[in-house]
């Protein structure tokens, strides 16, 4: 008479324990969002391991590949891409299991993104195409984006400006529309600097500008920096040697502040 409720609360205590950790894992890896989108990468990478480590006691998958996906990042960041490239695969292989095609999606371009830093360029294009037909299919707009803007970055490697052009002007235009403030600075700073290859300096520094502000927005410090950097640049080719410095200065400042030479 008593086993039934028994073993119901056997079940019960042990679904808390799941969904409790479940929690903390994804806790844990959206603390560490914040800390990457900071600049903070070694408190980004503590609270990924401890995400990772909460998952695996669970056998949770779509949380073990979040974390790796997001350890794979931070060796991206570190320029370390055979590391980066494994974490990403790793996570691809977790999403494939469940079926996750939005979490596919994004290993897929971020793998694509290890084969073009590498000068893969071939095996860049496949990857990139493939996440952009599993971020089409899970309906995930700004992943689309994030995906286009990656191919406009392989085609401007390879020297193909105005598919380049394409590439980014349609992304910016998806990351405005979803108020993606951080994607849409990366846009304007690859559209600046496809106009500074092409020797269009001020539709250089207007594209570094407004990336300045996007980023300024959310308050993005690693992209604020980039963009002020790209600023100094442009003005020193100018000859407006005073602004220049000014711009590089502030961007010291940045990175000092976040520890990042």
């Amino acid at each position: 008479m008593f086993l039934f409720p028994l073993l119901l609360a056997a079940c019960s205590s042990r679904s808390y324990v799941v969904n409790d950790r479940h929690n903390a894992a994804k806790n844990l890896n959206l603390r560490g969002n914040d800390s990457y989108f900071r600049g903070d990468y070694a408190d980004a990478s503590r609270f990924y391991d401890r995400a990772l480590a909460q998952a695996m006691e669970i056998d949770d998958r779509a949380g073990m590949a979040e974390s790796l996906n997001n350890l794979g990042q931070l060796y991206v960041e570190a320029g370390e891409l055979p590391p980066a490239e494994e974490k990403f695969l790793k996570a691809g292989q977790l999403n494939a299991e469940i079926k996750n095609k939005k979490g596919l999606a994004i290993n897929l371009n971020n793998s694509g993104n290890v084969l073009r830093l590498q000068g893969r360029h071939e095996a860049a294009a496949a990857g990139f195409k493939k996440a952009l037909e599993l971020a089409r299919e899970a309906g995930d707009k700004n992943g689309r984006a994030i995906v286009i803007n990656n191919m406009g970055l392989l085609a401007l490697d390879m020297g193909e400006h105005a598919r380049a052009r394409k590439y980014f002007e349609e992304a910016l235009a998806s990351a405005r529309s979803q108020k993606q403030h951080r994607l849409a600075a990366a846009c304007l700073q690859n559209l600046g600097s496809l106009a500074e290859r092409e020797g269009r300096t001020d539709d250089a520094i207007a594209g570094f500008t407004e990336s300045v502000e996007e980023d300024r927005l959310v308050e993005y410090s690693p992209g604020l920096a980039k963009g002020l950097e790209g600023l100094g640049r442009l003005y020193a080719k100018k000859g407006e040697l005073p602004l220049s410095q000014d711009y590089l200065k502030r961007a010291r400042f940045i990175r000092e502040r976040l520890g990042v030479k």
